[in-house]
């Protein structure tokens, strides 16, 4: 029977425009011609001329006929259309599962006609395999590799993966890095796909020069650069390294510098970069055309003004004489953004008007304000969260239907939908409501995982071995609650506590906290076990002020490690229950509640245990610590700790327990001193026996002092680690010691131990790890001359 081949696509990409021809009566192509249909038209009807009887695939081994039939646009019982045969080939190579494609007819004697599709499949993929990768290993590449085995060979994705793998030997700083790719055939009619990899050297930032930098200085530029030179510690810092895209970044940073310096003319030439003789090092000259400085000469605002210009003034970071910044052009035009975005004036419009004076070398501003109309929040939507529930972000909103729209709300909103901790990423948008005088805010967040499960096992010098285990859920049922589970086991103590944490308690706006927990501590001279739990009461009074109520039961069994005294110190280790009720007070405005590098925290709190509430140890207890912020150029963070603390003897016929009392030293407290070794201290037999030796036995005060000073710097930001100095000062006080009293026989100005140290901290994803050397500055006879330090968990 007669056939035609009608459209035909091979290995490559579909042409652009696809060949046909009319339906032959002449005799076929040679080699097109397709066989005989096995299935001719039902017999109980008349075939139309020209009509599809049957479609037919051939070549298909893996991928199912079913499949390329519902791709195509021809159909069984449609007249044939050769129209439509470009738009069926553009469909079966769409499937991406072919290397060839052919289509073909028969006409048949009943005057149907017969659709052939034939293909010639893709191999499908073995394995993938690196060969050359030396500095880089599989793992450090496989985000990169898009290209999987047992799946179909796409060369669309064997490209990008190619390309991908070279960016990444780029961003390592190999920017010589080639990389091409072979397919092999192998058994089977599959295929391996390898990626072949000459690494080269890797290319270092020797120098960065810059020319025509007079009056802004060349350090000041290199400080805003991504692009460092590289030095002796660039294997550890990773600078040196040369990425594109970053160095593209910083042009435009050196250009914003110099506008931010008053440079409004300056010019910022295509940097040269040259490369070494031996293709190791990479030269940049940066050529920069600074002009000259101008001043900002008048300031004023017109427009639609709702507020007076003296108060709109009164807002500005420019100022008359001040070198012109672009920054602080930017930072006063929101400022009065603000001002018409918190009167509901959501389309407000600033338009900085600038004059310049070339004489004079000055910039007159004037900021033209278009108001817009003012509008009213319609609706909130929140999307993308699948597991936490409305409710849970609706109140941390602070914006509110029916209201008028507030920016200073729309950016707390985002702020406080970001601390919940649940979240990827907090997008809160607006767009236009169903009236003009309406808005509609929202909230778009994307979920992430909020369980966690932990296990560490570390090693300590002060307390040898440390085994950490903790089952926690951050967002429980979706309703914002907190559940733990967490133990901590070394040789000098165990803890197991189970928490329970509800920030807003029955949809109000208290907070309700519970814990329960078994404590065991190695005092060195005594042992403190105890097993009690808290249950807690918040209300936030303000935003970030916190007030707390909350009862604590705690049973404690004290036993002395010797028999210190008899008698003379039988009073000291006491066994009983604390009964207490504390009230307590929070101010916590910090950036990140882990990890803070902004803001500070002041908290105090009084603890009150009194006979009628049932327990045997008797007292009061103040605590309060502050605890400030900041940050520094480089990612730096300075960081200081205050930390005071008093308890108080209530019944003179019971004195305060030894396990109530304060014990400093050790890495969390006042470092370069051992464990809980700076307290006043007794002489004492060491036995019952009256011929036993007198030894000085830490017998805990009553007030504590603990000043902790900090300067954290990245070390390897990338890896997680980060370097610290630091200065301690404190003291445990006896209650015949006054806070500050110089003690003459210890040396001790204002009775403090002080001591200096450094270290570095890994934020792991078991935990954040700290090593820290302390030197103690008030060195007694048992005081090591540098003490290491090693433990598990953030300080403060």
């Amino acid at each position: 029977m007669p056939g035609r081949v009608l459209a035909q696509a091979d290995r490559g990409a579909p042409p652009a425009s696809v060949p046909s021809e009319a339906l032959p009566p002449t005799p076929a192509t040679p080699g097109a011609e397709a066989p005989a249909s096995d299935e001719p038209a039902a017999p109980d009807r008349e075939v139309r001329e020209g009509e599809v009887t049957d479609i037919r695939i051939e070549g298909n081994r893996r991928v199912e006929a079913e499949a390329i039939r519902r791709a195509l646009r021809t159909k069984v019982g449609e007249l044939f259309d050769e129209a439509r045969t470009p738009e069926d080939l553009r469909a079966v190579w769409a499937l991406g599962y072919f290397s060839d494609v052919q289509l073909l007819t028969q006409r048949l004697p009943t005057g149907g006609v017969v659709y052939v599709v034939r293909v010639q499949e893709r191999p499908s993929i073995r394995a993938v395999k690196l060969r050359g990768n030396e500095e880089l290993s599989q793992d450090d590449l496989k985000e990169a590799i898009e290209v999987k085995a047992l799946t179909i060979l796409d060369m669309d994705a064997v490209r990008r993966t190619q390309k991908k793998i070279q960016e990444k030997y780029v961003d390592k700083g190999y920017f010589l890095a080639e990389v091409t790719h072979e397919i092999a055939p192998v058994e089977g009619g599959q295929v391996d796909v390898i990626f072949v990899i000459d690494e080269n050297s890797k290319v270092m930032v020797k120098d960065i020069v810059f020319l025509g930098a007079e009056k802004v200085a060349a350090s000041q530029l290199k400080d805003v650069m991504i692009t460092k030179e590289g030095g002796y510690l660039s294997f550890i810092t990773g600078e040196g390294t040369y990425r594109e895209e970053a160095f593209q970044r910083d042009l435009a940073v050196i250009q914003a510098t110099y506008y931010d310096e008053g440079f409004i003319n300056v010019r910022v030439d295509k940097p040269t970069i040259s490369l070494s003789a031996d293709k190791r090092y990479i030269y940049i000259t940066i050529k920069v055309t600074e002009g000259e400085r101008y001043d900002i000469g008048k300031i004023d605002f017109s427009g639609d003004l709702l507020v007076s210009k003296e108060e709109l003034a009164a807002l500005m970071k420019s100022g008359t004489g001040r070198h012109f910044s672009r920054t602080e052009l930017g930072q006063d035009i929101q400022a009065i953004t603000d001002v018409y975005y918190d009167r509901g004036y959501a389309y407000a419009n600033i338009n900085p008007v600038t004059a310049v004076n070339a004489d004079a070398k000055t910039v007159d501003l004037t900021f033209d304000v278009q108001k817009g109309p003012q509008v009213t929040i319609e609706r909130i939507d929140i999307v993308g969260n699948t597991k936490t529930r409305d409710k849970v972000i609706r109140r941390e909103m602070r914006v509110y239907e029916g209201e008028l729209y507030s920016g200073t709300g729309v950016r707390r909103s985002k702020e406080r939908v970001t601390a919940l901790g649940f979240f990827e990423t907090v997008e809160v948008t607006q767009r236009p409501g169903s009236r003009q005088d309406s808005i509609i805010i929202q909230a778009e967040v994307k979920e992430k995982a909020t369980g966690t499960f932990q296990v560490g096992l570390g090693f300590s010098n002060v307390e040898n071995f440390i085994f950490t285990a903790q089952v926690s859920q951050n967002n429980f049922l979706g309703w914002g609650q907190s559940v733990s589970a967490s133990a901590q086991i070394s040789s000098l103590r165990s803890l197991v506590q189970l928490s329970f944490f509800d920030p807003y308690f029955l949809d109000t706006n208290f907070l309700l906290s519970a814990d329960f927990f078994r404590v065991e501590a190695d005092y060195v001279d005594f042992t403190r076990q105890s097993t009690g739990g808290n249950l807690s009461l918040g209300y936030q009074v303000i935003e970030d002020l916190l007030v707390n109520v909350g009862y604590s039961q705690e049973h404690v069994n004290v036993s002395a490690s010797q028999d210190f005294g008899g008698v003379l110190l039988a009073n000291r280790f006491l066994s009983g229950v604390t009964s207490s009720v504390r009230l307590s007070l929070t101010y916590d405005k910090r950036n990140n509640r882990l990890f803070p590098s902004k803001g500070f925290i002041h908290y105090g709190s009084v603890e009150y245990a009194p006979s009628f509430l049932g327990g045997s140890f008797l007292f009061t207890r103040y605590t309060a610590y502050s605890r400030l912020y900041f940050p520094l150029p480089l990612g730096a963070v300075f960081k200081t700790n205050a930390t005071i603390g008093y308890i108080q003897q209530l019944d003179p016929n019971r004195p305060l327990p030894i396990s109530e009392l304060y014990y400093l030293g050790g890495i969390n407290s006042v470092r370069g001193y051992l464990l809980r070794s700076i307290s006043p201290s007794l002489l004492a037999p060491s036995s019952g026996s009256p011929d036993a030796p007198i030894e000085r036995l830490n017998v805990g005060g009553n007030k504590q002092l603990i000043v902790n000073l900090e300067l954290e710097f990245p070390v390897f930001e990338k890896a997680g680690i980060r370097g610290v100095v630091f200065f301690d000062a404190g003291n445990a006080f006896a209650s015949n010691e006054r806070f500050f009293a110089d003690r003459q026989d210890q040396k001790l100005p204002l009775g403090l131990f002080t001591s200096v140290g450094f270290g570095f901290r890994w934020f792991s994803p078991v935990g954040p790890l700290r090593f820290e050397w302390g030197i103690p500055l008030n060195k007694r006879p048992e005081d090591e001359p540098v003490l290491f330090e090693f433990t598990i968990g953030n300080f403060f």
